[in-house]
């Protein structure tokens, strides 16, 4: 893992209707809400996914394409479900669509949310020895809660334990996360993938099926995003312009900076860096940024002798 990087911070779903669309992800897989705007300037709703992960549904004035295959998928959060049975029978009660898996290895169960945006769950791999399914056994075990006073509403949920990505050429992504962006890499399957490390408990999943596509530029000419939570933010942005990552956005917001990049496929991907809490100013008091950076700095010393 580079040394900049935290974990899988933010995961972006831009539609038409954000407000009926992250209320789906409470109501259905219990991720409690952390905040909301629903006004004239701003629609969204941002939900906590486990660890220091946030999901956001976002306004963008148009529709998701239409999905029919787990290919056609953007990117897929799969969350760690602790009890399938009971997450399936849930989905089944509110009868939303399912996306066929044609993969009959994979348990992971593939469905839509309003937005038409593809979303998974999938039992923990028993018997696992990688370092993101070891971490998230610890922290269910220990009963961990790693944003104070923010659990699951279902307790059911614990994370997103892996986020697919749908790729042309595996290998040269993977050899893209690895080496440029600094990604650890888990199992190297040859044609069928590649996992990484993305951080804490999540894995990134590079599966074959996907496309190359256009560069965009502007991170909303696409509907799904991920970001990367991080730390040092100049030091990692220097590190990409000198592997000549494409910047197609440069952002400074009122709680941090964030950049958005291009990698070799034409997906996108983000780094964000929070600034520390500052009791004067309120856009520094999130309860996750603040959550995070303290595990952040508590470990500090232990990754700087991994490098």
């Amino acid at each position: 893992m580079h040394k900049n990087i935290q974990g899988l911070g933010w995961l972006v779903r831009r539609h038409i209707d954000p407000i009926s669309t992250g209320e789906f992800y409470t109501e259905l897989l219990g991720l409690p809400e952390l905040r909301r705007r629903d006004n004239a300037k701003a629609r969204n709703i941002m939900l906590w996914a486990g660890m220091y992960s946030v999901i956001e549904t976002i306004w963008m004035g148009k529709k998701y394409h239409q999905v029919n295959t787990i290919e056609d998928a953007e990117i897929i959060p799969i969350f760690r479900a602790r009890n399938i049975v009971t997450a399936q029978a849930l989905l089944d009660s509110h009868k939303v669509i399912f996306v066929s898996n044609p993969d009959y290895r994979d348990e992971t169960i593939y469905f839509l949310d309003p937005s038409g945006f593809v979303v998974g769950i999938r039992p923990p791999i028993p018997g696992s020895d990688l370092a993101p399914d070891l971490e998230a056994e610890s922290l269910w075990n220990k009963g961990t809660i790693t944003v104070p006073n923010i659990i699951n509403h279902q307790g059911n949920i614990q994370d997103i334990g892996w986020l697919r990505m749908n790729v042309e050429n595996p290998q040269i992504l993977a050899e893209f996360y690895n080496k440029v962006v600094g990604l650890k890499v888990l199992e190297n399957n040859g044609d069928n993938g590649v996992t990484l490390h993305l951080g804490g408990t999540t894995t990134l999943e590079l599966k074959p099926g996907g496309k190359t596509r256009l560069q965009p530029s502007d991170r909303k000419e696409v509907p799904d995003v991920w970001i990367f939570r991080g730390y040092e933010f100049s030091e990692f942005n220097e590190r990409m312009i000198a592997f000549n990552v494409p910047i197609i956005n440069e952002l400074t917001l009122g709680g941090g900076k964030l950049n958005y990049y291009v990698d070799p496929e034409g997906h996108v991907f983000g780094f964000q860096e929070r600034r520390k809490y500052n009791r004067e100013d309120e856009k520094t008091h999130r309860i996750e940024d603040i959550a995070a950076r303290q595990d952040w700095e508590i470990n500090q010393e232990t990754r700087q002798q991994e490098y």
